[in-house]
């Protein structure tokens, strides 16, 4: 079971990230909150095995990476942000003239 969720945290890590690239912050939140089922249905999975110490590392990772993933959105949401705005100011100067 460990590997197929493992799979499938790093399908959706792979996702989000490619969003990220992209400037695609639409998909964004659907794919977060996948990745959160997911993380929580692996940690869940470990409780009961209770075997959490042999999955720090995983568990690292994973804390490593969404902290990766919250820090790149807010950098490239603010990029995005700040041209869109550039964009904006400069339509409404050609408009005004």
């Amino acid at each position: 079971m460990e590997p197929i969720i493992l799979k499938k945290i790093h399908s959706i890590e792979n996702k989000i990230e490619a969003s990220l690239n992209n400037e695609d912050f639409m998909s964004i939140p659907p794919l977060s909150l996948e990745l959160d089922k997911l993380i929580k249905e692996f940690t869940a999975h470990l409780k009961l095995k209770e075997n959490l110490s042999s999955n720090d590392k995983e568990l690292q990772e994973f804390l490593s990476k969404i902290n990766y993933f919250k820090e790149q959105t807010a950098i490239i949401f603010k990029k995005y942000r700040s041209k869109v705005s550039n964009q904006t100011r400069m339509h409404q100067a050609y408009k005004n003239t």
